[in-house]
């Protein structure tokens, strides 16, 4: 199989399993667990820390919103600070017992803030918004490619990510955009969105998704390696697939609280 049939073929998978996944509450959360439990590997290699060393941590805010979503009320949301809390001091408890130096610390809290809590978060977000980030997601990186392909000039981060550009960053968010408005009228989406601020929501998701992708890029470009994993073939990680989502989770989130 070649590189580009075999590219396709993984990736026709990758989306088959979450949009499947994203029909149920229960599978979208057994996937959100799947895809963390993968990523926190992937990134605590690139890190170098010990992934047992931040999986129950990432275990233990990830079930806290996991009960949110499924019972929620003001005594889970304490319930859930405490976890969150808990979780923070007893590495710093470690710390003082000479079991983790104070790098590692703060390497393990990284683990923490960008892999773990986005998967935790978007177990509050509805699944057909949820979906709905996935494809605006795929659609910005396919315009912003096609874009950048042929009409890119101008570098975008060239240190960090050499092949994108300015204009395919503005091919994928007017690309995004399109989709967008199709999603919304798909999915009749309620609970306060106008075309407006779905269209917003769109905005935010294009903008902090490339950003989330030039994150993980320079995390790569530190730890010396061109994928976070091979798992996926033609693709190389998990991580790679969900870079742009684990930066543009947490900000559709404030957006969704601020907004509606």
């Amino acid at each position: 199989m070649n590189e580009l049939l075999k590219r396709a073929f993984f990736g026709l998978i990758y989306v088959t399993l979450v949009i499947v996944a994203l029909q149920n509450e229960q599978t979208k959360s057994l996937l959100l667990l799947i895809f963390l439990i993968f990523s926190l590997k992937e990134f605590s290699e690139l890190i170098k820390i010990h992934f047992n060393s931040v999986f129950f941590p990432a275990l233990t805010i990830f079930t806290g919103f996991y009960l949110y979503s499924n019972y929620g009320s003001f005594d889970v949301l304490q319930i859930i600070i405490g976890f969150v809390l808990i979780t923070i001091y007893i590495l710093l408890i470690y710390f003082i017992f000479d079991k983790f130096s104070l790098d590692t610390v703060g390497r393990l809290l990284l683990a923490l803030v960008y892999i773990a809590i986005p998967f935790a978060l978007a177990q509050l977000i509805d699944k057909k918004l949820l979906l709905s980030i996935f494809i605006i997601i795929w659609a910005s990186d396919t315009f912003a490619y096609l874009t950048g392909k042929y009409f890119g000039k101008h570098k975008l981060a060239e240190k960090i990510s050499p092949k994108k550009t300015i204009e395919g960053l503005v091919g994928g968010l007017f690309g995004s955009l399109i989709i967008a408005y199709t999603l919304f009228i798909f999915f009749k989406f309620e609970d306060g969105f106008t075309l407006l601020k779905f269209m917003g929501l769109s905005f935010i998701i294009v903008i902090f998704g490339t950003l989330g992708d030039l994150l993980e890029s320079r995390f790569k470009r530190l730890a010396g390696v061109k994928d976070s994993g091979n798992i996926m073939p033609g693709h190389g990680g998990l991580l790679d697939r969900l870079d742009s989502f684990v930066l543009a989770v947490p900000f559709v989130w404030a957006y969704i609280l601020i907004i509606l």
